[in-house]
């Protein structure tokens, strides 16, 4: 007897169409699993990514070109005494002393940074030219107590102006500032990273945190390890010399196990729209059993019903992929702020205003996506052969 010729795969993908259009509620619930599990991955990453980029701008912004940091060991601070001992005895000019807290504004997190403006000009430049009331503004800020400086995108997304009053909260006290000056960034990378900041006079910040002949910390810029080994011989107990992106790369470590967490919850949930696939596509394995064997009696191959089954997760796949990059970057733009406070709450101050979308995120999204579906369907394929 001749072998029964093999069939064309043109009738096999029609009869799959055909059931798609009888039975759609069984494939939308594959599109939904493999959807869902998209969504939670690219919603995390992007939430995550938009986070440590809004904080490594804004540490950016605050570090300027600090190249070392000198800190205390406890919460206390650094002694006004270690940075008149820098500049006089040593004569160690490029140096500038920092006084730093987290307050909110309108529920939204900002940082309140003291600065001594005379020592600011070799550290942060948009400090010295980018305020748009020039002699006036400085004047205020170095003569005026509780007056602040902020960007001018950030006092426009309030409804400030020069000479309003800023209601901050610190510890649950309500705290009145002046605004005397608006910064003009000169990019959107600072203007930016500048969105969470305010600046003020160190002696203002010094009053009102309480801390009175301390510091947060002494930024420095040393060209080489030489000019510090005086400094570091002249520190006393309690106080450590570190490079500024030291201290950068421990905050950001603090935060690896967080993320860790919340990869790992996005990934189970990946797992789960796993298996509700792997359980569409062994239901409809199944129902097709006696189709499939009226089909090889009629020549089609084992391998065909391999890649009918595979070619369908694979349609499906992509059809739940791009409806889960939609959602994933809309899920994002909701979770991005319970994120943000997280961090806020136990690591450092940042604020997120919308998620920074990248596309290895989406290409990420949709490899897996669609990896994961064609490993879930191909037990279901086997059977069908």
């Amino acid at each position: 007897m001749a072998p029964i010729p093999s069939v064309d795969n043109g009738p096999l993908w029609r009869l799959a169409w055909r059931r798609v259009r009888r039975r759609p509620f069984q494939y939308v619930l594959f599109i939904l699993g493999i959807a869902i599990g998209v969504a939670m991955m690219v919603s995390i990453d992007l939430a995550n990514g938009s986070a440590q980029r809004a904080f490594e701008l804004s540490t950016d912004a605050i570090a300027g070109r600090t190249t070392h940091r000198i800190e205390a060991v406890s919460p206390v601070g650094v002694d006004e005494s270690v940075y008149r001992q820098l500049r006089r005895d040593l004569g160690y000019r490029q140096s500038a002393p920092i006084v730093e807290v987290a307050e909110d504004l309108d529920r939204q997190p900002m940082r309140l940074v003291g600065v001594d403006f005379f020592a600011e000009a070799p550290f942060r430049s948009y400090l010295s030219g980018g305020s748009s009331q020039g002699v006036e503004a400085l004047t205020a800020f170095l003569t005026e107590p509780d007056t602040v400086i902020l960007a001018q995108e950030t006092a426009a997304q309030y409804g400030v102006e020069v000479g309003d009053q800023l209601t901050l909260t610190l510890a649950g006290q309500p705290l009145s500032a002046q605004v005397v000056g608006l910064l003009e960034p000169a990019n959107a990378l600072t203007r930016d990273a500048l969105s969470n900041v305010l600046f003020t006079d160190i002696a203002s910040a010094q009053e009102i945190l309480g801390m009175q002949g301390h510091l947060s910390h002494i930024d420095l810029i040393a060209d080489s390890e030489a000019e510090l080994a005086p400094i570091r011989a002249a520190l006393p107990e309690g106080i450590k010399l570190e490079t500024a992106q030291a201290q950068k790369n421990a905050v950001q470590q603090m935060t690896a196990a967080f993320e860790l967490n919340l990869t790992a919850l996005s990934l189970l949930a990946l797992v789960v729209g796993m298996f509700l696939i792997y359980n569409t596509v062994t239901f409809s394995v199944i129902q097709r059993r006696p189709l499939f064997g009226t089909l090889r009696c009629l020549g089609v191959t084992q391998g065909q019903l391999f890649q009918l089954i595979l070619g369908e997760s694979l349609v499906l796949s992509i059809v739940g992929s791009l409806l889960g990059l939609g959602l994933g970057v809309l899920l994002g733009r909701g979770i991005v702020g319970l994120i943000t406070q997280t961090i806020n709450d136990f690591y450092f101050v940042v604020y997120v205003r919308d998620i920074s979308l990248s596309s290895a995120t989406l290409v990420k999204g949709m490899a897996i996506g669609i990896f994961a579906a064609l490993i879930a369907s191909v037990i279901p394929a086997l059977e069908a052969m």
